[in-house]
């Protein structure tokens, strides 16, 4: 059905990126800031256009935005107060109030890429990597067809993308993570998921490496500090996100082979990556930034292994770390000189194998901008 619309889509899609990274891989680096801005706004723009099959999140979210748009302001706030997501029901009724839908996956869209471009675009000056591999970065990142679930899915990316960047700041560019306290709770009554997400990445600190006192009794404090905010001001949101999982897990029914695939593939390739950094550490001395992270993506693997069964968890939290296994990347391509088999070569025929399951039989398949 609409194939004739899917297909125009998909080669949109397909022929920007590889206009992009040509146009990364060519000029200068100091240009990436400038083009990867124009992206965001041809992202932005086809986000807007998207037209949602019916059985995609946003063609029911929608008619739920325009429900919370209608309410005025004190109708809102009671509803905010007996919701466990208060920052998704402002979130949609500002943008309802609009009454332009598209704005809906737009400003998603928008949101979400300039926080992974920002991971990307300070991971490449950070490391000091050459145009060429800053394209092939963004390349594979796209090549995962993360598109769709942005864009129809809103909640979940949305929120996962703030987190990213705080996870960013905190492990990579050593900021302190109550610093993004704010951050963390805004994205957290966004989805469940993100809630749940959070409660990871501060559970996270109990095995985070410390290299002095001082930062195990901050790291001990900042888990104080959480777990009283949960408990005294967010015990309603924590159950709710509780039996949300529990109905994912128990009820959840719905899976799809392919976006299976692309998945596996992918947690594949940053386990590997995780391999090949452990083993640069003995060869570089520029690690302090990267230990933690190193360890978070471990800790993610795992849990993403044991809840693997269940199609939205793994399909979710897969996305989320590769968004924050960018530095990775990033950290091999900069040392690949000192790895055996060739490393770009792997990375750019792995992320075309992904890019064509994507258009063909992933979610990416459903995306279109007009029906005939």
């Amino acid at each position: 059905m609409y194939l004739l619309e899917r297909i125009l889509a998909l080669f949109t899609y397909s022929a920007i990126l590889y206009i992009i990274c040509l146009l990364i891989a060519k000029l200068d680096r100091k240009y990436i800031g400038r083009i990867l801005t124009i992206y965001l706004l041809v992202l932005t723009i086809m986000a807007f256009f998207y037209v949602p099959p019916s059985g995609a999140d946003l063609y029911r979210l929608i008619p739920i935005m325009k429900i919370w748009a209608s309410l005025n302001f004190q109708e809102l706030w009671h509803e905010m107060l007996h919701s466990s997501t208060p920052i998704n029901l402002i979130y949609m009724h500002i943008i309802g109030q609009t009454k332009i839908d598209g704005l809906l996956p737009a400003i998603t869209a928008f949101i979400f890429f300039r926080n992974v471009f920002y991971i990307l675009k300070s991971s490449v000056y950070k490391y000091n990597i050459s145009s060429p591999n800053a394209a092939l970065v963004l390349f594979f990142f796209m090549s995962l067809g993360v598109f769709i679930e942005v864009i129809s899915g809103i909640r979940t990316m949305l929120g996962f993308s703030i987190i990213a960047v705080c996870v960013y700041q905190e492990m990579i560019e050593k900021k302190f993570i109550l610093k993004n306290i704010f951050w963390y709770i805004i994205a957290s009554l966004i989805h469940p998921a993100v809630l749940v997400l959070t409660l990871i990445r501060f559970s996270y600190l109990i095995f985070e490496g410390s290299k002095s006192n001082y930062q195990r009794i901050s790291k001990m404090f900042v888990i104080l500090i959480a777990l009283v905010l949960l408990f005294v001001f967010g015990e309603e949101y924590l159950l709710s996100s509780v039996d949300k999982a529990k109905y994912y897990i128990f009820y959840g029914t719905f899976s799809y082979f392919w976006e299976y695939l692309i998945g596996v593939i992918s947690l594949l390739f940053i386990f590997y990556l995780i391999l090949l950094v452990s083993k640069l550490r003995k060869l570089e001395d520029d690690m302090d930034s990267i230990h933690n992270l190193i360890g978070f993506c471990k800790y993610l693997i795992i849990l993403i292994i044991l809840f693997s069964f269940e199609y939205n968890t793994f399909h979710r939290f897969v996305i989320f770390l590769s968004i924050i296994a960018i530095p990775l990347l990033i950290y091999v391509l900069k040392s690949s000189d000192y790895i055996k088999t060739n490393f770009k070569v792997m990375t750019l025929i792995l992320s075309g194998l992904l890019l064509l399951i994507a258009c063909a039989r992933g979610n990416l398949t459903s995306l279109k901008f007009f029906i005939f």
